[in-house]
């Protein structure tokens, strides 16, 4: 069974008769905001109020309803145009402070624009492995994320993605799903596409932020010998860094001992400083090897050495 994201497009009517007892268009809905999609009119109330009504949409099962008469003020106030925006972040920065609520904003951004926004959900979000520091920003990403997924499925829109993923979600969520549900998890766990689009969202932020020594300790409890490999690495290009300031060359048999003489017999290192520099060389081999095991405490010892004594040749004049 492979994963294709449009058979759930397609199965969302029966999810829907299930939970909700009925099946809701939301293509019909959205010609109901043709003139907010082209600028001809200001955002009202019963837009907003539209799309908690029960017999046209399931929302209002996931967030509150908002007060008509506040958000009849509010909007009367503002006067927002959907259209044209200078930009997505404008747009949804000036939704969000009338509507106080993303999830609500994002209802309204989906129907006016759903080429463009998905509606927010938070198990789609955790699918998805998206994290920011801000609201706006995670929505931002997390419609960006959903564009990626409209290309590579071929789907018609962000908001039918995002409509898909609920769909898989639902379908997929419990322990107590049908035989049918555990291999759909299945094959959305070994689409390498999807499981990519999965770890860059998790990883991403990590790596735009941590330096290799900085990531190997983070990593070094749930992985020790990955963390090994990310300083070890580290750990070979500043030796072969050095090495080349020194005139030496690495890579042939016993030219990291010859460099450790040399550091030492320059006065670059002490005797000590050998000792620990050998011993976390070793570590690094272990690393890479697949029959040898490592402990968090070698690769932190690892770390440590890098850190203490090669960090230091930065800043030394050779």
């Amino acid at each position: 069974m492979t994963f294709d994201l449009r058979n759930y497009l397609e199965r969302f009517a029966d999810v829907c008769r299930n939970k909700f007892g009925r099946v809701y268009n939301f293509t019909a809905l959205e010609k109901d905001y043709k003139q907010l999609r082209g600028g001809e009119r200001w955002l009202a109330a019963r837009d907003v109020l539209k799309l908690f009504d029960p017999m046209r949409t399931p929302f209002r099962q996931y967030w509150a309803e908002p007060r008509e008469r506040d958000l009849d003020a509010a909007l009367k106030r503002d006067r927002l145009y959907m259209a044209p925006a200078p930009s997505d972040r404008e747009l949804i920065e000036r939704l969000l402070g009338l509507l106080h609520n993303i999830g609500t904003a994002s209802l309204v951004l989906r129907f006016v624009h759903p080429e463009r926004f998905g509606v927010f959900s938070t198990p789609v979000v955790n699918l998805l492995q998206i994290h920011r520091p801000t609201t706006v920003e995670l929505f931002m990403a997390y419609c960006d994320e959903l564009r990626e997924w409209q290309k590579h499925f071929r789907m018609e829109s962000v908001a039918d993605t995002s409509t898909a993923l609920w769909t898989f979600h639902d379908l997929t969520k419990g322990p107590d799903q049908a035989p049918e549900s555990d291999a759909a998890r299945e094959a959305f766990d070994a689409d390498v596409w999807v499981q990519r689009r999965r770890a860059g969202q998790a990883l991403r932020p990590f790596f735009k932020k941590y330096g290799p020594l900085e990531l190997a300790r983070i990593l070094v409890e749930e992985h020790p010998k990955l963390a090994g490999k990310v300083a070890g690495e580290e750990y070979e290009r500043r030796l072969r860094d050095i090495a080349r300031r020194l005139g030496l060359r690495l890579g042939v048999k016993g030219s990291t001992e010859i460099l450790f003489d040399r550091l030492e017999q320059n006065g670059y290192i002490t005797l000590e400083q050998k000792t620990l520099l050998r011993r976390i060389w070793v570590t690094r081999n272990k690393s890479v090897h697949p029959v040898a095991t490592l402990s968090q405490e070698e690769v932190e010892n690892m770390i440590d050495t890098i850190e203490q004594i090669c960090l230091a040749w930065d800043a030394q004049v050779w």
